[in-house]
């Protein structure tokens, strides 16, 4: 009986109603049962009745009917207002085949057909920002000039990543762009969602993102933009929850954290974090970790505003053993903890999660109870562990091997972990500190000074970190109940950013190699390649007005250092802050993203973002 209602469903789903009439007609007989049965076993559109080949058919159904898929979901496929015609697309270049193979494979970064790209936003699944290239180098880079220059209505903050001759990057509305690396043409623009978000991952011939406020994450096609599915709703937006994270892609799981947006100024919000790994073939959930944990979010006895613990900047996974590194940010409310005294898990932690079924195997504290660090609990400063992670093995003289995983905060702590224990291995803290104990009061703590970093790092294969701190001043104020806010001092830009160091550190003891004091923000994700660092910094200038008004003008400076010493071999100001994420390098050209951007001079008209592409 169960053999025969498969087949009954089969025929009322792939044949027309008169068809199934005439074979139902003699469904008694066992003859034309048994036809049935081989022309079924045959047919190369059966439906497997395993669960894991069914989620394949169905992708594959949603990726050959993409078109009523959009439909469905309300989005649209447009050229981009660039440099070249809003109206034309044009179609992707190189004959790149993006077709996706639908299997449990999925790409690293590492492979050999990947050694001139950059799959993800931090090159690799081990989020090192380290490329092999090596048509630029310390002999040649000094001789870089701008190829192109793509002008985008928005700001871009993230690198592209780059899959043979075609770039592809979302800008800070969440649109999705597709760009000719050689030339800079668009190909495509994808309105898929809201921003501003971290960055794209391409695997195994599909490309995949977060839509921000939408708080969904999609698959699309490389070659037109198209949706291939997009997740349910994850969280809701209606309460500040969104999906910045770039995504994690290992076999057929995609990994995404949340970020609470509320209301920042006031360091209050009611979004509790989470953690998402989705099916890669369908977007459909397959666990969710929630990473605030204890009485302090007890959901009789807690507030909502006791929340946060979010990981909004993402981490690494390594494919060796299925184990994900996320960092988890700080907890809400954020300048007074009068309501989470009793602790406030898992905020400002690094934690360990088996990719398969979301379970938590180490978490190791930061400015968190049980930290190594010497520092003040609970944290009321917002020093939020952030800014990703990344997994290196790193060789000691002695011959023997370690695994390790990076993480840090925005105080300035870096610590290196065990990655399989968690345990700590050392810890170092950039830069002077000045006044970080200060507890916010109605009157302020007065000015608290450190060098916090406010970006990703990078590591290479020699047993060397890479780091880029800020120095920030802050004044912390409480206005009474639970809220507060920051004021900068003079002479600062945003939230009080002033100057800052780059800065070499040895992977296996925490020692400084080297360092480069810089006199602005030096607020810009580097990149490493074999004997290249690239880094960079946000010039100002400041003007007093006749009013008193002081006005600031912005700028960005990309640098190449030579990553044995420090030393500055090329620097270009390009007109416009670079994105906080860091530029991405491959096939012998540097794509740096920008904020505005003035084309023709200093005081010419702005455009609202760019990518700027150098090669030799």
């Amino acid at each position: 009986m169960l053999l025969f209602q498969k087949v009954n469903n089969y025929f009322r789903m792939n044949c027309t109603l008169n068809t199934v009439r005439s074979i139902l007609a003699f469904r008694s007989n066992f003859i034309v049962l048994l036809i049935l049965i081989i022309i079924l076993a045959s047919s190369s559109n059966l439906i497997n009745l395993n669960s894991a080949s069914s989620i394949k058919t169905e992708h594959e159904r949603q990726a050959g009917d993409t078109l009523t898929f959009l439909r469905a979901y309300g989005k649209t496929v447009v050229p981009m207002s660039t440099s070249v015609d809003r109206h034309k697309v044009h179609p992707l270049n190189n004959g790149t085949n993006y077709q996706s193979k639908m299997s449990s494979n999925s790409d690293t970064g590492f492979e050999a057909r990947n050694r001139n790209n950059w799959i993800t936003v931090n090159h690799d699944i081990h989020s090192t920002r380290f490329s092999n290239q090596t048509t630029i180098n310390k002999e040649n880079v000094a001789q870089l000039k701008v190829k192109w220059t793509l002008l985008n209505d928005v700001a871009i903050q993230d690198p592209p990543i780059i899959i043979g001759s075609n770039g592809f990057v979302q800008d800070d509305s969440g649109a999705i762009i597709a760009f000719d690396a050689n030339t800079g043409n668009v190909l495509w623009r994808s309105e898929i969602g809201s921003g501003p978000t971290i960055g794209l991952t391409f695997s195994n011939g599909v490309i995949y993102a977060a839509t921000g406020y939408h708080s969904t994450v999609v698959a699309i096609k490389p070659n037109d933009g198209k949706i291939i599915w997009q997740s349910e709703v994850l969280g809701d937006p209606k309460t500040g929850y969104n999906i910045p994270t770039c995504p994690i892609v290992w076999k057929g799981y995609v990994i995404v954290g949340s970020a609470g947006g509320g209301d920042v100024s006031t360091g209050v919000g009611t979004v509790r974090g989470n953690i998402t790994a989705l099916n890669s073939t369908n977007g459909k959930t397959i666990w969710n970790l929630n990473t605030t944990s204890g009485q302090w979010v007890n959901l009789d006895t807690a507030p909502k505003y006791n929340s946060g613990a979010n990981d909004w900047s993402g981490g690494s996974l390594d494919p060796e053993t299925g184990i994900i590194y996320m960092p988890l940010g700080s907890p809400s409310p954020n300048f007074n903890s009068t309501t989470r005294q009793a602790g406030d898990l898992f905020s400002n932690h690094m934690v360990a999660i088996n990719v398969t079924n979301g379970e938590l195997i180490w978490a190791t504290p930061f400015v968190a109870r049980g930290t190594v660090l010497n520092v003040t609990v609970p944290d009321t400063h917002d020093w939020d562990t952030s800014w990703g992670s990344s997994i290196s093995k790193i060789a000691y003289d002695n011959g023997t091997q370690e695994k390790i995983v990076i993480g840090h905060d925005k105080m300035g702590n870096i610590v290196a972990m065990d990655a399989s224990t968690g345990k700590v291995r050392w810890w170092k803290t950039l830069g002077r500190h000045s006044n970080t104990d200060a507890i916010p009061m109605p009157n302020g703590t007065g000015e608290v000074w450190s060098y916090g970093i406010f970006n990703y790092h990078a590591v290479d294969n020699n047993n060397t970190l890479y780091i880029a701190a800020t120095n920030r001043g802050l004044n912390y104020f409480t206005d009474g109940g639970i809220s507060g806010h920051r004021l900068s001092p003079p002479h600062t830009i945003e939230l009080g950013l002033r100057n800052g160091t780059i800065a070499a550190v040895d992977l296996r003891t925490g020692k400084l190699k080297w360092q480069l004091p810089t006199e602005f923000p030096p607020r810009v994700s580097p990149l490493v390649t074999k004997d290249v660092l690239f880094a960079g910094y946000i010039h100002f200038t400041e003007k007093t007005k006749a009013n008193g008004h002081v006005s600031t003008t912005k700028s960005g400076v990309i640098l190449a250092l030579n990553k044995e010493n420090g030393q500055k071999i090329w620097e270009q100001n390009i007109n416009a802050e670079i994105g906080q994420v860091g530029p991405s390098i491959a096939s012998g050209t540097l794509f740096v993203p920008t904020e505005k951007i003035r084309v023709d001079s200093r005081d010419g008209p702005q455009h609202g973002g760019s990518i700027i592409a150098f090669g030799l």
